[in-house]
């Protein structure tokens, strides 16, 4: 009886597989090379908004990057003020950054991770679920059937609330006759989302000619994305043409139709996380926060000149009226009539507006009125790029969509953003109840950058003919992550093969949530199938 000695391949700085095997006394045995599949299925992963890492090209704050390794790569950036924000976090001077930490734990090394874009995005975010996403999807050479991730879903009911069918074996048994290298592929989110939609596509096609070269036979990939991310795959797929060459999408925790919590953290900064919560989670998310962009000023100073994250504010699809100003017995809500952009986004000099012109630039112009026209012309001109963007993608999906996405009362997220606002100590006495000119009420103070606006508010006829009022943001009031709503997380119901509801918070959701982990690999399996209509389909 021989032994047979099972020997997996390395690999090389090009990712051209060997075998190595060491000398040893003459025996019976026999060596046996296991060989990768020679038919591949690239799978990219397009990361959400802030998750890629960014370098800053010129200016005072050239070589500054936005470097996602772990909490201290971020501390550079805790107390950098708007000045500073503005200068560097702009899009006409960052590029990506592909030097990046990645992950340890894969048969590939660091070079040809990084060639792969591994190093372009977070690796506190992603860097561990790219290396565990690349094992489930190779794992040739490891563990057995039974210990195949893949083989652990075959009759496993993941509860999808569209198109919910446990993987057969056929199915799982097909995706091993396939090999998937892992790509990511990191974009300058502040930029347009076009824009990174058009390194989407180049990174499909490098990823395509470069198995090719390898002499695999490639013909698609399968794309895997976070957040925003999905926004650019979506137009990189309808809009830039790039369908036949994607077998599929799964798409994680998008916020499809916008998030209304874009407009408070413009107006107030990033909320804390940690609310509610133990110390420690409190002083982690305050910390968080402040990193982000911790008040009004920091986040309209970059905002204000970069179209990809206003990409994410709500569309017109995501309806009227989600914008509300409540005081009193008086109620009003925007957008009316379905225009946002108008109604909304680009209404100039009101309290409640998204952009307050004063605080876009704050290297001190406020009373350069030239100056300060100037920038608000810039930022209607984002704006433009925004509804732009808005439109070309409403309701365009690929057409082999899976999707799953946060949503839970232990989440809550921003469906509608409220302003509540209360009257100083006496004034409804003095003003005889008389009703105010709310919306047309004046700022009384500059320097608020937070939750609160205080204004001055005109009341008509007699002889008080005005009131102050303080105004503060209600918390969240809709199922969510955290960050993305309900409404905008299901919105690709109709479009998706498969859908699926679970609950967790929006950064991690690939990095902590199993649920979310398993319904992607099984979509990827679901996707593959669909190579049975194309020539890299093996014979009958």
């Amino acid at each position: 009886m021989t032994d047979d000695r099972k020997i997996s391949p390395q690999y090389d700085r090009d990712g051209k597989p060997y075998w190595s095997s060491i000398t040893s006394n003459p025996n019976d045995s026999f060596a046996i090379c296991t060989i990768d599949p020679d038919r591949v299925i690239p799978v990219i992963f397009v990361p959400g908004v802030m998750g890629s890492n960014l370098i800053c090209t010129q200016g005072k704050g050239k070589g500054i990057k936005w470097l996602l390794n772990d909490a201290g790569s971020m501390l550079p950036w805790l107390g950098r003020g708007a000045e500073m924000r503005r200068e560097c976090l702009d899009p006409a001077v960052m590029q990506v950054f592909q030097g990046g930490k990645v992950s340890s734990r894969t048969p590939l090394n660091n070079k040809l991770l990084k060639d792969r874009g591994w190093g372009e995005v977070g690796y506190m975010s992603y860097g561990e679920y790219l290396a565990d996403l690349y094992l489930a999807l190779n794992d040739f050479h490891c563990g057995g059937w039974n210990y195949s991730p893949r083989k652990m879903l075959v009759g496993k009911n993941l509860n999808a609330e569209k198109g919910e069918a446990s993987l057969k074996e056929d199915e799982v048994a097909l995706s091993y006759r396939y090999a998937f290298p892992v790509y990511a592929c990191g974009y300058n989110w502040l930029d347009d989302n076009a824009s990174s939609a058009k390194l989407l596509k180049n990174r499909i096609q490098k990823a395509i000619s470069e198995q090719k070269k390898l002499g695999h036979k490639c013909e698609k990939v399968i794309v895997v994305t976070h957040s925003m991310g999905g926004l650019v795959a979506r137009y990189c797929s309808e809009v830039l043409g790039m369908r036949d060459q994607i077998l599929g999408v799964v798409h994680g925790v998008m916020p499809a139709i916008g998030a209304a919590a874009v407009y408070r953290r413009m107006k107030a900064g990033t909320e804390n996380g940690g609310k509610g919560q133990g110390a420690k989670k409190r002083v982690e998310g305050a910390v968080a926060s402040e990193i982000l962009g911790g008040n009004g000023l920091e986040m309209t100073s970059v905002l204000s000149q970069s179209p990809g994250p206003l990409q994410l504010l709500p569309t017109p699809e995501y309806g009227n009226n989600w914008l509300k100003i409540e005081v009193n017995e008086d109620r009003y809500s925007f957008p009316k009539s379905g225009d946002p952009y108008r109604e909304i986004y680009t209404v100039r000099g009101k309290w409640w507006s998204l952009c307050e012109d004063h605080l876009i630039d704050p290297s001190g112009i406020k009373n350069d009125t030239v100056a300060k026209d100037r920038n608000w012309e810039r930022f209607k001109t984002v704006i433009q790029i925004v509804k732009d963007f808005h439109t070309s993608i409403s309701k365009q999906y690929h057409s082999n969509t899976h999707a799953f996405y946060g949503s839970s009362e232990e989440h809550l997220s921003f469906g509608n953003v409220t302003w509540h606002g209360e009257s100083a100590w006496g004034e409804e006495l003095l003003s005889g109840k008389r009703k105010g000119d709310v919306l047309n009420a004046r700022a009384l103070d500059p320097t608020e950058i937070g939750e609160t606006r205080t204004v001055a508010t005109p009341v008509s006829g007699g002889w008080k003919t005005g009131k102050h009022q303080a105004y503060k943001f209600a918390n969240q009031d809709e199922p969510g992550d955290g960050t993305v709503p309900h409404r905008s997380g299901y919105a690709p119901y109709s479009n998706a093969k498969t859908l699926m509801r679970v609950s967790t918070e929006h950064e991690p959701a690939y990095r902590d949530c199993q649920p979310a982990q398993q319904f992607t690999l099984r979509a990827i399996v679901q996707i593959t199938q669909a190579i049975k209509q194309t020539a890299l389909a093996y014979p009958e």
